[in-house]
């Protein structure tokens, strides 16, 4: 048990850690850089999986809820029919464009059953926020503790570890099939079979737990604690600004699949 001043630190170093995570999660005008992203998942490892949240929570007997993008229906879905080969949620912003729900099936566009995509946000405590199956690839789904997991652990978060197997071999699979980028390749990057072209402005290539990642943090720095949320976010617009918006045109999501001849 911690005693008041300990308790009182570790209080302080999540309010330090949520201050300094912000910028780095909601960067200005660019997109969340690769290394970045290996920082989220090392701190929110270390808060949310190695338990020291629940340190604070335990004596407020209080749980932390977080806000995600909801995925009950599409999950259901996919066990049922098997319509997809790959499913990520997402729930993140690139380009100013709201990303969600990116999935790839051999069905056509009129075949799928697309009602999924109009489930809002929901509000899980911490263990379910954990537990919630984020990725789908070949029947497995992984859940937001396995991603962050998999990045602190093997993909240079804490450690850059090159053993793949069990579960990592799966996720390193569900990760290397669809990519995000960054540069206008002419194909897919070595390893992927597609490649989604999300953030221009970028040089970067990402996979798919980098996204979650994002999305994880977001609702992170967002959690609310006893009623109590610990940072508001708001967007505010100048009139230039918000003229840019509404005469810009929608943007395309540029796609690369990989042909086999």
């Amino acid at each position: 048990m911690l005693s008041d001043a300990e308790y009182d630190e570790l209080a302080r170093v999540l309010l330090a850690d949520i201050q300094a995570l912000v910028p780095l999660t909601f960067p200005q005008g660019r997109p969340v850089s690769e290394p970045h992203i290996r920082l989220l998942a090392t701190i929110m490892r270390r808060w949310l999986v190695d338990g020291d949240l629940k340190k604070l929570l335990t004596p407020l007997r209080q749980s932390a809820l977080f806000e995600v993008q909801g995925n009950s229906q599409v999950r259901a879905y996919a066990d049922r029919t098997r319509a997809f080969r790959y499913y990520l949620t997402a729930g993140i912003r690139a380009e100013g464009q709201q990303i969600r729900h990116i999935y790839e099936t051999t069905l056509s566009a009129e075949a799928v059953d697309r009602s999924f995509v109009h489930e809002g946000h929901v509000r899980l405590p911490l263990k379910k926020f954990l537990a919630q199956p984020r990725l789908y690839f070949d029947g497995d789904w992984f859940s937001t503790e396995q991603i962050l997991r998999f990045v602190a652990n093997k993909l240079g978060g804490n450690h850059l570890d090159f053993d793949r197997t069990g579960e990592w071999a799966k996720l390193d699979a569900a990760n290397a099939f669809m990519r995000y980028g960054g540069p206008d390749l002419a194909d897919p990057p070595e390893g992927c079979e597609v490649y989604l072209i999300l953030e221009p402005s970028s040089n970067e290539i990402i996979g798919g737990v980098h996204l979650e990642v994002i999305a994880a943090a977001a609702a992170f720095v967002q959690m609310e604690i006893d009623g109590v949320q610990l940072c508001t976010l708001r967007t505010e617009r100048s009139f230039v600004g918000r003229l840019r918006k509404l005469l810009k045109r929608p943007r395309q999501i540029h796609m690369i699949e990989r042909n086999e001849d």
